[in-house]
């Protein structure tokens, strides 16, 4: 009884006397870097951007007006790009501000910038890339997954099944042969 009492006293003391309401990074007044698009977000947005300038926008402005709707970290990235075109950047330097997610966007945007061409039909195709590039990663993934999980579960199974199946046959036959 009177260990319980120690320890209970013990936990009393250490307790904290409150929990800070807020996280001190963020009481400090630094902020948390923004999340980076994912690839699926981007290659949305990039259908977006594609599909708003086969509507006649300028370019510059399709970028915006995807930034203006999409509120999420792909919309943020896009923005940054298009104010990267506004104060003059060249396309390489423009897309070069984003994650590596949008590495295939700044290739199809700096070859349609090259030839003078209309960026609608690459950026859908640079979409489709990306979304068949990420499916491929993570099937990929998913298949490395099913391979590590087989070490593991035979060093689990595996004894349980020679104890329980294996085992006693072997017994029973040495059994009948030494009668």
């Amino acid at each position: 009884m009177t260990q319980v009492a120690l320890l209970v006293a013990l936990a009393v003391i250490a307790w904290p006397a409150r929990l800070p309401a807020v996280p001190t990074a963020m009481a400090a007044g630094t902020h948390e870097p923004p999340r980076v698009a994912t690839i699926d977000e981007a290659a949305a947005a990039l259908a977006l951007v594609a599909a708003t300038l086969r509507s006649g926008v300028g370019s510059v402005e399709a970028l915006e007006a995807v930034a203006a709707v999409d509120l999420g970290p792909a919309g943020h990235e896009l923005s940054v790009v298009a104010a990267a075109h506004r104060w003059g950047q060249s396309p390489d330097e423009a897309w070069s501000h984003v994650g590596p997610g949008w590495a295939a966007a700044g290739v199809a945007w700096h070859a349609a910038h090259a030839a003078g061409a209309a960026p609608a039909g690459l950026l859908t195709a640079a979409a489709a890339r990306m979304r068949a590039e990420e499916s491929r990663r993570v099937e990929a993934a998913v298949q490395r997954a099913g391979v590590l999980l087989v070490l593991p579960l035979g060093t689990c199974f595996l004894p349980g099944f020679v104890a329980t199946t294996v085992a006693p046959v072997v017994l029973h036959l040495v059994g009948g042969i030494a009668r």
